[in-house]
């Protein structure tokens, strides 16, 4: 019994393991309950985006299926990922794209269904999705996944996800095994994802519509199913981090930059510390010895800027302001109490050093507004945050969430935000994948 996927997976919740792996393969129970609590806790569900399906295809060719609007969901976006791989297939691989021989089954864990393929017990696939190698299939949770992704992420998120079990058939069939690095196969589907969800946004998709507003929210269950590289799971799907940063290389490069992932993590296989108070995480000497450093370098003189509470200066808004005359980065403890609580520490040292970044921009002479600013600011922001010592999976993942949910990382000098949460993340990863130098 092999079982590729699943994409679902939240930490400290106990495998139910299954025999046989094609590589990350299991199941995590209660998925659709934590996604609930971990977003419940925080805000309401937000407003429904308009739906991802132009129209749609009957399910009738799916495995138990009940016709339901779930289920046209669902075989509208397989429906569509298969047609891509029939075209990019052969293309990338040189021989002709096979749709799925054991086709896809959909399953009530709340329901009397029976188990699809490669699963004991129907619970064994509650709130996920995966692909199953031993009959060339794909499964997913009809009661317990696709509307939880679709009610907190979006109708794009599911499409996300199906493309990612699909992405293990792609691996299957060209014999990409990634030498059995559980890690390398999870960043390959992801990426494969990725290579289908641009084909989508460019509007070449028969079915499906995909605009930035819902692209940005799929990519956030990215960050909410991920596992951090220090447990001691053997079948990971990596961190935030690593998850986004193989979608994006499919979004960018296409399908034939998949076979390249490496899966390797950008964190240190550590324990994640205690968060750090809020008055600990305000001293930003070792931020301004980076960038002073760095305008150094370049020929500019830095005067590091002075941190002091509000009120900030008029031209700009937010948690954490630069203003420049004199330098100056002025904190709304209030404001900042919020993600340093909700998201963590590294949340609010992004914020902090997206401002010196800002200030950097300045000394140097270099533009501060506008939307080659804003990539500028969070390129650097990812530079320094991959630049730390014994980075851990945890303040990676915080400084991943922040970056693509609030506009303030990449806010230019007049407080503006020409950025997607998107392109925020792709520059930052420009930055944490390469270095300051590779911000220009």
């Amino acid at each position: 019994m092999e079982r590729g996927g699943p994409f679902a997976e939240v930490p400290a919740l106990p495998p139910l393991v299954a025999d046989g792996k094609l590589g990350c393969v299991r199941a995590i129970g209660l998925v659709a309950l934590v996604i609930l609590l971990i977003v419940g806790a925080c805000t309401a569900a937000p407003p429904q985006p308009a739906p991802v399906a132009d129209h749609t295809v009957g399910p009738s060719f799916v495995h138990g299926t009940d016709q339901g609007d779930t289920d046209r969901l669902a075989a509208t976006i397989v429906t569509d990922v298969q047609r891509y791989w029939a075209a990019q297939y052969p293309a990338v691989f040189g021989v002709p794209w096979r749709d799925l021989d054991g086709g896809f089954f959909s399953v009530d864990t709340n329901g009397t269904s029976a188990p699809p393929p490669c699963a004991a017990d129907v619970k064994d696939i509650e709130g996920n999705a995966y692909y199953c190698a031993t009959v060339d299939a794909i499964a997913w949770d009809r009661a317990a996944l696709v509307p939880v992704l679709r009610e907190h992420y979006g109708d794009a998120s599911v499409a996300v996800v199906l493309a990612h079990e699909i992405g293990h058939a792609v691996q299957r069939r060209a014999g990409l095994h990634a030498d059995g690095a559980p890690m390398r196969l999870e960043a390959m589907a992801d990426c494969y994802s990725g290579s289908f969800i641009r084909w989508v946004v460019d509007g070449h998709a028969e079915h499906l519509r995909i605009n930035p507003e819902q692209l940005d929210r799929a990519m956030r269950a990215l960050i909410v199913f991920r596992d951090p590289v220090s447990t001691n799971n053997t079948d990971t799907h990596g961190t935030a981090f690593d998850r986004i940063s193989a979608f994006q290389s499919g979004f960018l490069d296409g399908p034939r930059r998949c076979a390249d992932v490496t899966g390797t993590s950008l964190a240190e296989p550590a324990p994640d510390d205690p968060n750090k108070p809020l008055d600990d995480v305000l001293r930003t000497d070792r931020i301004s010895g980076y960038f002073g450093a760095l305008v150094t370098q370049r020929g500019g003189r830095w005067t590091p800027p002075a941190v002091r509470s509000a009120p900030g200066c008029p031209e700009t808004t937010g948690p954490a302001q630069f203003c420049a005359q004199p330098p100056t980065i002025v904190v709304d403890r209030a404001a900042l109490a919020g993600p340093h609580r909700s998201i963590g520490d590294q949340a609010v040292t992004t914020l902090l050093t997206s401002r010196f970044a800002l200030a950097a921009l300045t000394e140097l002479g270099r533009p501060t507004t506008g939307a080659e600013a804003g990539k500028q600011i969070a390129c650097l922001t990812g530079a320094y945050t991959a630049a730390q010592p014994a980075l851990s999976a945890g303040d990676l993942d915080e400084a991943v969430t922040i970056t693509l949910e609030s506009d303030e990382v990449s806010r230019d000098a007049h407080g503006a935000n020409p950025l997607t949460g998107f392109d925020r993340i792709a520059a930052f990863r420009t930055g944490a994948l390469g270095d300051a130098a590779a911000c220009g």
